[in-house]
């Protein structure tokens, strides 16, 4: 009996190390966005009391101010899904909403820092975002691009690029950490014989 706890308490810890996040999302932004969908909501609410319309305005703009609301918390929801996890053999990329893709470890070769211009204009162009690169393997032809969220960060020829504005702040140390969890997580998958 006590062999078989012990077993299942080794079971349960290796399942625990191996689903962890490592790079969570950014509130900021979307809170941002939820509180200006709160407070159109209010205006709107004020303005139904100072005009007094018929009923059927009241419940019309009671009814757009609870959808609207209720998109905002699932977005605020959605935004605070973490943007890298690492759940058994592979990685769970987040770069949208609603999306998540499920990368096996044996195509991710590396994750290093980077960084991006801010900007296209003239005003912006010398300043750059934080930026974290997780590079794929050339041979992971059908991991070569994916559509994503362009604000969150891109996929684009074997590069899935993090935006620093969307996931927690990035830093040298971060991406040294993330860095050696992924060699962590690939000997945990990779059996001896092809190490």
């Amino acid at each position: 009996m006590q062999g078989q706890a012990t077993a299942e308490a080794e079971l349960s810890r290796e399942t625990h190390a191996a689903d962890e996040v490592w790079l969570r999302a950014n509130l900021r932004p979307a809170a941002v966005l939820f509180v200006a969908m709160m407070a159109v909501a209010a205006v709107a609410a004020a303005v139904l009391i100072a005009v007094r319309p018929p009923a059927w305005g009241v419940a019309f703009v009671a009814t757009a101010c609870l959808a609207g609301l209720t998109v905002g918390a699932a977005f605020l929801w959605a935004a605070s899904r973490p943007r890298l996890a690492c759940r058994g053999d592979a990685l769970e990329v987040r770069l949208s909403p609603l999306g998540v893709q499920r990368v096996p470890l044996e195509v991710v070769e590396c994750i290093f820092p980077g960084s991006q211009p801010l900007g296209a204009d003239d005003e912006t162009a010398d300043r750059r975002v934080s930026t974290l690169v997780m590079r794929l393997a050339e041979r992971a032809v059908e991991w070569r691009s994916r559509p994503v969220a362009s604000a969150w960060g891109s996929w684009e020829d074997g590069n899935v690029v993090f935006d620093g504005r969307w996931c927690e702040p990035l830093s040298q140390a971060i991406a040294r950490d993330i860095s050696a969890r992924l060699l962590e997580a690939k000997r945990r998958v990779t059996p001896v014989s092809q190490r």
